[in-house]
């Protein structure tokens, strides 16, 4: 029996060029190459299927550039009554203050965790990624009200987060009933004296415990979310420590590792002049970008506004998630893009109040997931 002509034709050599065609190139092209670990067994995707479902539900409530523009252009009112287009808005019908509006955001926040939880995997370790922060958070909270003599701690999110407070104020008592990594934590901060120092060693713990939950998960993409979070806290490290004329030890005690850039390649930058630590920043391609994050238009180093520029670097990289359709990213992506959209109507919302024009409100916004 005779076979097809184009039976024997390969789909991907018929299309390609007619060097790759004739055989001239002995392998695929690299923007056609797929690095199978980086694929999942489909089992294991889609045992994140019914939650996916839930979250293609939720996102049609989500916070838009459009309705963005309307909550700023808005008196406070007035946006209160557009948020009531959302399912936030229910949280916030009865906002006057803006103690208010963060205990009513608060509340909304852990309904959208509670709610995806129920939804989840048993074994998925994804809440513990978003959770843990506020652990770390009311930790450094307890622990700095300790250091300035202080009886009530300032800034606690009770309800967010995977222990108690209670079992956190004992934890500070006795580090040894605190799990890891807490209890690390508690030990490392035992001799610090400066809310400062104390800050950034939280920051150090709960994004190595980020990393280490990623890695746990298996998701490349989270993983590289984690380790770019890491590059984009040192890199506002490596600064703040020039600006405050900090010692070499400092930084070394206080970097944390595993980001795409290595640790001692910020420490030797951090030997040099300001201005030859910069070229060298700018040599690379990579190292260039986070640096824009830091410069001001005039190709200054500033601080004010780094963190919503972190979060805009961040955002671009969960906002190529939406291209995954099964599997823990969907989930990754949602979560992040409710904390961010918490944020903005945050921002907004205390703007009202201070009575903020629009034009500064817009500047601190941070970029949404849905544009």
């Amino acid at each position: 029996m005779s076979r097809m002509g184009g039976a024997g034709i390969n789909p991907i050599k018929a299309g390609a060029s007619p060097h790759f065609r004739e055989g001239r190139v002995k392998s695929l092209p690299s923007f056609l190459s797929v690095d199978l670990r980086r694929i999942k067994p489909f089992s294991e995707v889609t045992r994140y299927g019914y939650a996916v479902g839930r979250i293609r539900v939720l996102e049609m409530q989500m916070l838009n550039n459009q309705r963005t523009e309307r909550l700023i252009d808005a008196d406070f009112e007035g946006a209160l009554n557009i948020l009531d287009e959302l399912d936030m808005g229910d949280y916030l019908a009865g906002a006057k203050l803006a103690r208010d509006v963060d205990v009513d955001l608060t509340a909304f926040l852990c309904r959208v965790y509670s709610t995806l939880a129920e939804a989840l995997p048993r074994g998925s370790i994804i809440m513990d990624f978003f959770l843990c922060r506020y652990d770390f958070h009311n930790l450094k909270a307890l622990l700095k009200a300790r250091i300035e003599g202080q009886d009530a701690p300032q800034g606690l999110l009770e309800g967010l987060g995977t222990i108690g407070l209670e079992a956190l104020r004992r934890g500070v008592e006795n580090p040894a009933e605190l799990p890891s990594p807490f209890k690390e934590a508690m030990e490392d901060a035992a001799e610090l004296t400066s809310p400062q120092e104390l800050d950034t060693l939280m920051e150090k713990h709960f994004l190595t415990y980020r990393l280490f939950l990623a890695r746990r998960e298996g998701s490349p993409f989270v993983v590289d979310f984690a380790r770019a979070s890491i590059d984009l806290a040192n890199l506002k490290l490596v600064i703040r420590a020039r600006l405050l004329s900090k010692e070499r030890e400092f930084l070394e005690a206080m970097i944390v590792k595993g980001g795409f850039v290595p640790a001692v390649n910020l420490l030797d930058l951090y030997a040099d002049p300001p201005e030859i630590m910069a070229k060298k920043l700018e040599a690379n391609i990579y190292y260039s970008k986070l640096l824009e994050i830091a410069e001001s238009e005039d190709r200054v180093v500033r601080l004010s506004d780094f963190d919503r520029r972190s979060d805009d670097q961040l955002m671009d990289m969960v906002r190529g998630m939406k291209r995954v359709s099964v599997g823990v990213e969907p989930i990754f992506a949602y979560l992040r893009a409710r904390e961010n959209e918490v944020l903005v109507v945050r921002t907004i919302l205390i703007s009202k109040l201070h009575n903020i024009p629009p034009a500064a409100i817009e500047k601190a916004l941070r970029k949404l997931y849905i544009e």
